[in-house]
């Protein structure tokens, strides 16, 4: 089985020295691609390992990036020019972006600085349309649970992806806790990154939900 997975946050671009991130660092994906690896998958990581330093990964070809819009080119790449049998699609996706970006180095010595975001492309959007057949897990993280399910559950219909992987913020903080859902709703709970990976193997090429 041929594997695409995509992991870290998505540089956004102030100016030449600044961005905007998020605190993820990319190792969930790191572990979820290892562990298809060890499955015996083809996989290939889209990675911004800035956090993680150099990935060296026997078994498992790693394409870098670090800005939004070189992971939004390198994954049109990659999936106009291979057939993957699935994309899990874990990188934190910036949901803004500046209108337009300042050139060189913003001046430390104002007294206020306002930035204009707009929506961002959504990443996950191009990885269907380029890829209608191939199954796609997404990610969906909130800060708390109450209505996680029922978000992530609308966001996996919205993307017309075959599975979502729910978080909440106040779980993450204290160890791992995830929650998988199909397009049938059904639900299945994870307490370690391992399990995880191996959950969605399991549901993705045997069809097997297990139980709540």
């Amino acid at each position: 089985m041929k594997m695409l997975v995509t992991a870290g946050p998505t540089w956004i671009k102030i100016d030449e020295v600044r961005i905007l991130t998020t605190v993820f660092t990319g190792a969930t994906g790191l572990f979820i691609a290892r562990r298809l690896r060890d499955k015996g998958c083809d996989v290939t990581l889209v990675v911004n390992n800035h956090a993680l330093g150099e990935i060296k990964e026997k078994g498992i070809r790693v394409v870098p990036f670090r800005y939004f819009d070189e992971l939004k080119q390198v994954v049109k790449c990659e999936l106009a020019g291979k057939k993957y049998d699935a994309v899990i699609h874990s990188a934190a996706v910036s949901d803004y972006k500046l209108a337009r970006a300042f050139g060189g180095k913003i001046s430390s010595g104002k007294k206020s600085l306002s930035l204009n975001l707009m929506p961002a492309e959504k990443i996950i959007k191009i990885i269907r349309k380029a890829v209608p057949a191939a199954k796609l897990v997404q990610f969906k993280l909130e800060i708390g649970r109450e209505g996680l399910i029922d978000k992530a559950y609308d966001s996996l219909l919205r993307n017309k992806s075959d599975l979502v992987v729910a978080n909440a913020y106040e779980d993450l903080k204290k160890g791992y806790k995830a929650f998988l859902i199909d397009k049938y709703k059904k639900i299945v709970e994870s307490n370690s990154k391992e399990d995880l990976a191996d959950k969605i193997r399991s549901i993705l090429f045997c069809g097997k939900m297990g139980k709540k």
